[in-house]
C-alpha cells in the first residue's frame, strides 16, 4: 500500500475536516506524489467542465509534496506553465500525478498532470518552486495533520525538525 501523506490543516484542498474543502487525499509511491479525485459540478466552469483553477491548485499541491518528499525542503510557487489539453468533466474520475525534475540552486523544478481513466492526460504544469528561507519550520509542522497517517510516514516529516536544529547548530 502507498503512504497516505498528513495534511495541512486548513487547506482547502486537502485538510480533511475542512467541510467546504475538497478533502483530496495525498499519496507517494516511488519518486511520485498523486491523488484521486472525482469532484462534482460545484466547481464548474462552464457546464459540467472543472474550472481551470481548480485543476491548476490540485496540481500544485502535487507538485509541493513531490517537492517535499524528494528534498525535504519547504518551497512555493514561483513560476508555472499549464496546458489544458482536453476537458477535465465534473463527476468523473482522475487521478493527478506530479514529481520533481531537478534542482537548480533554490529553484525546484517539477511537473504535474491530469490523467483520465484511460491514462490519457487531460491537463499538465511545468513549475518552477523556490526554497523559502522565511517560514519557521516549527510553525509549518505543528500545522500538519499527522492523525490519518503511518508512524513512519509522521517520522519522515518529524525528521524536518531535527534536519532544521542540526543545521542551526
Amino acid at each position: 500500500m502507498d503512504d497516505m501523506l498528513p495534511t495541512y490543516k486548513g487547506s482547502f484542498f486537502c485538510d480533511l475536516d475542512r467541510k467546504d474543502g475538497l478533502k483530496l487525499k495525498m499519496y507517494h509511491k516511488d519518486d511520485k506524489v498523486y491523488c484521486n479525485f472525482h469532484i462534482n459540478n460545484r466547481f464548474e466552469g462552464y457546464r459540467d467542465v472543472l474550472h481551470g483553477g481548480m485543476i491548476f491548485g490540485i496540481l500544485d499541491v502535487i507538485i509541493w509534496y513531490a517537492i517535499f518528499m524528494e528534498t525535504k525542503k519547504i518551497c512555493m510557487t514561483r513560476h508555472v506553465e499549464m496546458e489544458f489539453v482536453k476537458p477535465v468533466m465534473c463527476n468523473s474520475s482522475y487521478v493527478a500525478k506530479g514529481k520533481i525534475s531537478k534542482v537548480k540552486g533554490r529553484n525546484f523544478h517539477a511537473s504535474a498532470w491530469v490523467e483520465d481513466d484511460n491514462g490519457d492526460i487531460c491537463a499538465k504544469v511545468n513549475a518552477v518552486f523556490r526554497e523559502t528561507k522565511d517560514l519557521s519550520v516549527s510553525d509549518f509542522i505543528e500545522r500538519m495533520d499527522f492523525s490519518r497517517i503511518s508512524p513512519d510516514m509522521k517520522a519522515y516529516f518529524m525528521s524536518l525538525l531535527e534536519t532544521h536544529t542540526n543545521s542551526d547548530s
